[in-house]
């Protein structure tokens, strides 16, 4: 666990902020995942929660079931989940489930929290379960790796981005500013 490896990450990191900037300009989370092994993507997502109707379906849990569904087995031995967002319980323990060889995150929960409190919003709440993946990941077996803080930055610059296209456009019909934006993120816009 740490920060040690996070060059090889970064490059799949930067296409996961991909996805996940996609997945903001659809209405929905800024977030992506991916699922790689040995350079190979078997299984990639950016957010569709919003338009959906399946709790579960976080990016991390489609990467990981077109993963294994391309690969043709349950377990995913040596591969990788890379998200934007460190993984709630559910989708870090898909991962053990899978038997990954571990889970590599950008932006971190507290992140999120703090994200969620200084912007509220109806739809975008940005929910927690507060468990930390690497609480997850200390009591699963098998054990993974876990490389946290991969490309940070760049992840928590999703949040702003988050459901942009769903927000309604002000008086003169632009977008309005706030409703989960911060100003200054809205007036550069």
């Amino acid at each position: 666990m740490g920060t040690a490896g996070h060059d090889r990450f970064e490059a799949v990191m930067r296409k996961c902020v991909s996805l996940g900037r996609e997945a903001a300009a659809s209405g929905n989370y800024g977030l992506g995942a991916m699922v790689v092994r040995e350079g190979a993507v078997l299984g990639a997502s950016g957010s569709g929660l919003v338009e959906g109707t399946d709790p579960t379906a976080h990016p991390e849990i489609v990467a990981i079931r077109t993963a294994a569904e391309r690969a043709g087995s349950r377990y995913l031995p040596g591969a990788y989940l890379v998200t934007t967002l460190e993984p709630c319980p559910m989708c870090t323990a898909a991962a053990i489930w899978a038997k990954m060889g571990g889970i590599v995150y950008g932006a971190a929960q507290p992140d999120a929290l703090r994200w969620a409190a200084e912007h509220p919003d109806p739809t975008f709440t940005w929910r927690q379960i507060t468990m930390r993946a690497k609480d997850v990941v200390r009591a699963g077996r098998p054990l993974i790796e876990l490389h946290e803080g991969v490309c940070r930055e760049d992840c928590l610059a999703l949040f702003p981005l988050t459901g942009f296209r769903s927000r309604k456009p002000g008086p003169d019909g632009r977008q309005a500013e706030g409703g989960g934006r911060p100003a200054a993120v809205a007036r550069a816009r």
